[in-house]
């Protein structure tokens, strides 16, 4: 899964902060950020302690990639310098699953996703689908401790589609924790 996200320099920086994402155990994994118009960017993750993984541009692109993210709920936070009004941001998550029976169900909370259209790819088939806001949702999801969270809802009747789309949401926080296991070595 891929998203493209504009965000606003102030005072020669830029930030965007994404909460909540799961990533799930038991899966092959990647996940990338690239800044355009950046002059350098940083991703940070936190999942007890913040750990940081950065680099400079290059002809005004900056990116950061991470494979092998242990599973976890993180914060993440994506930031740096900027000469230019506005940093194009493109956050890429990849999510590896064996798939023996052709048939297979997959659920990921998309609440840490921000609303708009995503492109999903699975084997050489992409789907372009479109997360809606919780707020223009007729109702909330109840889970099964019996608290009320809110939900977003994915426009397709692709079932294949809704199953996967939760794999590249994981692989966004996967780079900040592959970088955790770099530093250990």
């Amino acid at each position: 899964m891929s998203y493209e996200k504009e965000i606003q320099v102030s005072e020669g920086r830029y930030e965007y902060l994404l909460e909540n994402v799961e990533i799930s155990p038991g899966f092959k994994n990647r996940f990338s950020v690239e800044a355009k118009g950046a002059d350098d960017l940083n991703v940070r993750v936190k999942m007890i302690l913040w750990v940081s993984r950065s680099a400079k541009a290059k002809g005004g692109v900056a990116t950061v990639s991470q494979s092998s993210v242990p599973p976890g709920t993180y914060k993440i936070r994506i930031d740096g310098k900027s000469s230019a009004s506005n940093v194009k941001l493109k956050i890429t998550g990849l999510q590896q699953m064996k798939v023996e029976s052709g048939k297979f169900s997959y659920k990921y909370n998309t609440e840490s996703i921000p609303s708009g259209s995503f492109e999903i790819k699975v084997g050489n088939t992409a789907k372009q689908i479109t997360l809606q806001p919780a707020e223009n949702l007729n109702s909330d999801v109840t889970n099964p401790s019996g608290k009320k969270e809110s939900s977003k809802k994915i426009d397709s009747e692709d079932w294949k589609v809704r199953s996967i789309f939760a794999i590249g949401t994981l692989t966004a926080a996967m780079i900040f924790l592959g970088y955790l296991r770099t530093k250990k070595h």
